[in-house]
């Protein structure tokens, strides 16, 4: 009987091929966390594959790692690992995002040098180059609308007293960059004082940028902690989906109207309360309170009773669901703001 010890570990065939392709379509569809996994696997098969660098580095670009990224990219160039100006173009996106322009005036100094940049390449690194001398002479970093100093801005009361402004500020940050914000997002998720609907846009702002790395929220006298790449849209949540499924049942065909018109209660009574749902987590609770107050909004009144027997549940219950209703409610002004 041979010996295990010596037995060889033989890998599935192509197995790192498939793995960079499975990296490729995981970063094409923005999943990075998913995407630098299989990059990462890949890595330990083959130390100098190119694709793979390029891969790892990208990843870490569109999830923020931006120092990490720097170096993977440093060292590609220095150890001349992939298409060298793919290389370079990476690098110096990272270092613009990062503002580290007196390295990115040395970096195209360095090449033009050497008289290497090519003939369709040239015009594109002179424009970066006077731009990153400019930035270096005068040191004004404000490419785009700068983000406000937090210590001064959070602690500010006209601010705190104020959320259109933190709105302005979080829709300011869509399609760009969160790193420079990260600080003074994370800390409007903690902060007592700001707005359930804020949270929840910087929330789903993480969600759009696929976040994968954990949160803390305070929200409504609960701190939890969330990894945003892994929530999901209120909409495709299975406890929304029960709860419209019951009133679409019973609301639905006495009133496709009033049902569309609670639907979108719902939904902004979720948004409000994300990432947390409503407790207790009983559909049938929750559709019957809807139905109640959807009624009332629309100048009809329903008795507790009738809504009671559709449902099957108590008075009690219902009517501290319809309060939780009618009190969220209130709050989600800001929701509409936001769409």
């Amino acid at each position: 009987m041979k010996n295990d010890k010596h037995k060889k570990i033989i890998p599935f065939p192509n197995l790192k091929e498939r793995l960079i392709d499975k990296g490729m379509e995981a970063l094409k569809s923005k999943h990075y966390q998913e995407a630098l996994e299989f990059f990462s696997e890949a890595k330990h098969m083959d130390e100098d594959k190119a694709e793979i660098h390029l891969g790892i580095a990208l990843c870490l670009m569109e999830m923020g790692e931006l120092e990490e990224a720097k170096q993977v990219c440093k060292q590609m160039l220095n150890e001349d690992i992939g298409h060298y100006f793919t290389v370079l173009q990476v690098y110096l996106t990272i270092l613009i995002q990062l503002r580290e322009y007196e390295e990115v005036q040395l970096t195209i100094e360095a090449v033009l040098q050497e008289n290497q940049i090519p003939a369709e390449s040239a015009e594109q690194f002179y424009k970066l180059l006077d731009f990153s001398r400019k930035m270096n002479q005068s040191g004004d970093f404000d490419i785009e609308e700068e983000e406000p100093e937090f210590e001064n801005w959070m602690s500010s009361n006209v601010f705190m007293e104020d959320p259109n402004q933190q709105i302005q500020y979080i829709q300011s940050l869509r399609d760009r960059n969160l790193v420079k914000h990260m600080d003074t997002l994370k800390s409007l998720l903690e902060e007592p004082r700001a707005h359930p609907v804020i949270k929840t846009m910087v929330l789903q702002l993480f969600m759009e940028n696929e976040l994968a790395k954990e949160v803390t929220i305070y929200k409504f006298g609960e701190s939890l902690s969330v990894i945003p790449a892994d929530l999901n849209d209120i909409s495709d949540l299975p406890f929304t989906k029960k709860v419209l499924n019951l009133l679409d049942d019973t609301l639905g065909n006495e009133n496709p109207t009033l049902f569309e018109a609670v639907k979108e209660l719902w939904i902004r009574h979720l948004y409000v309360l994300f990432p947390l749902l409503p407790e207790p987590p009983e559909a049938s609770l929750w559709a019957a309170a809807l139905h109640k107050v959807g009624y009332g909004f629309h100048g009809i009144e329903l008795g507790y009773e009738e809504v009671e027997e559709i449902y099957e549940i108590s008075g009690f219950r219902l009517r501290e669901a319809v309060e939780k209703i009618e009190k969220v409610e209130e709050m989600s002004y800001f929701y509409e703001k936001e769409q």
